[in-house]
């Protein structure tokens, strides 16, 4: 198995992360009572997210790296998400305290789901990579020769001449 910082796992881990970043975003900006519009704006931003997300997506990331990717990615998409939604004036792009409260939630809880799959990932990558013990029944061969004789079965010799041959009158003394 290859290293989850390349190829589909690195994709797939990237994507994850643009998914639960967007979905969390606009679901936290609904929830601070913020309107969410799907516009040209908010497509593209999530497709550059997805960008930054499966670029992102290299290495190992803790903790406090997948808390800077959705915290930026949170603050873009408040502006994308909300893009034509708000009423407000310019400066303040509807930044209210429970909007903010909301995000930042939404970041840590993002976060902390998004850093306990990436150790799964990893753990589950390294444990892939350890050499596998073979089954018991790959050990025993198919043949019944005699150095692989079932425990169960009594050896029987065929003749006592092998075990006689040895035999030359000289014993230990017959204590009486």
């Amino acid at each position: 198995m290859t290293s989850p910082g390349r190829g589909m796992l690195r994709i797939a881990r990237g994507s994850t992360l643009a998914v639960f970043c967007l979905v969390m975003s606009m679901t936290a900006h609904a929830s601070a009572g913020g309107s969410v519009h799907v516009s040209p704006g908010l497509l593209i931003g999530g497709l550059a997210l997805s960008v930054i997300c499966i670029s992102a997506a290299d290495t190992r990331r803790s903790f406090g790296g997948i808390l800077a990717v959705v915290v930026v990615s949170q603050i873009a998409m408040h502006l994308f998400v909300g893009a034509g939604g708000h009423h407000v004036e310019p400066a303040s792009f509807g930044w209210t305290t429970e909007m903010v409260a909301s995000h930042a939630l939404a970041a840590v809880a993002v976060s902390t789901l998004l850093a306990h799959g990436e150790r799964l990932i990893w753990a589950l990558c390294e444990l892939a990579r350890l050499p596998r013990v073979p089954r018991v029944s790959m050990l025993v061969p198919e043949d019944r020769s005699p150095a692989f004789v079932d425990a169960r079965e009594p050896i029987r010799p065929s003749s006592l001449e092998p075990c006689l041959s040895g035999l030359n009158g000289r014993a230990p003394p017959v204590f009486t």
